[in-house]
């Protein structure tokens, strides 16, 4: 009992710390946070942060892997399994833009260096989310049974993340425009994509 509401109070001072952090961030940018004012703006001890986060990149990283990310995916079991990654794509795309750019290549170095992939960042469970829903594609009769389920989604997977790279990395790169990354999804399923009876 005491154990769990130790991680209660954690996850809760954790939750303050980002949210914390994503506003003064928002309000005087990423480039002027640094440790004591995100500290001082959660109302936690400088020590107290750095228990959480030993570093800047880390709350970067951290307020890029939302926890809502699972909120964005389609779930329903009958809809067309390539139009949920179609909007999946359109989604990480356009959420990779909503970040400025100096938090975006700051969590990267350090995604890097724990080697994470860019739309990990966004999404850590992307990985699994895109596996089970190709196999349950799969099973439906939607895709044909000798793909093998892990090596697409892995494929899909590095499709979104040249994309998150491109959106963050690329200045002329139309912020209107979230669709590559779900036409080059369309793309590669298209051969293997089959409409059941």
């Amino acid at each position: 009992m005491l154990a769990s509401l130790r991680e209660k109070k954690k996850r809760r001072t954790r939750a303050d710390i980002l949210a914390a952090a994503a506003d003064f961030i928002e309000r005087k940018g990423y480039r002027n946070a640094n440790m004591r004012d995100i500290a001082a703006a959660a109302d936690v001890a400088y020590q107290t942060l750095y228990n959480y986060f030993p570093s800047k990149a880390r709350i970067a990283l951290a307020l890029l892997a939302r926890d809502d990310a699972t909120d964005d995916r389609a779930t329903d079991a009958d809809a067309d399994f390539v139009e949920a990654l179609r909007a999946l794509a359109r989604s990480i795309a356009q959420r990779a833009g909503q970040a400025e750019r100096e938090l975006w290549l700051e969590a990267l170095a350090e995604a890097t260096r724990g080697g994470m992939s860019a739309v990990r960042c966004l999404d850590p469970g992307i990985g699994e989310f895109l596996r089970d829903v190709l196999a349950a594609a799969q099973q439906r009769g939607h895709l044909d049974a000798y793909v093998d389920t892990r090596e697409m989604a892995a494929v899909i997977e590095s499709i979104l993340d040249s994309s998150v790279l491109e959106r963050v990395m690329t200045d002329e790169l139309d912020q209107a425009d979230h669709s590559a990354g779900a036409a080059r999804i369309e793309l590669v399923l298209k051969p293997y994509h089959r409409i059941a009876p």
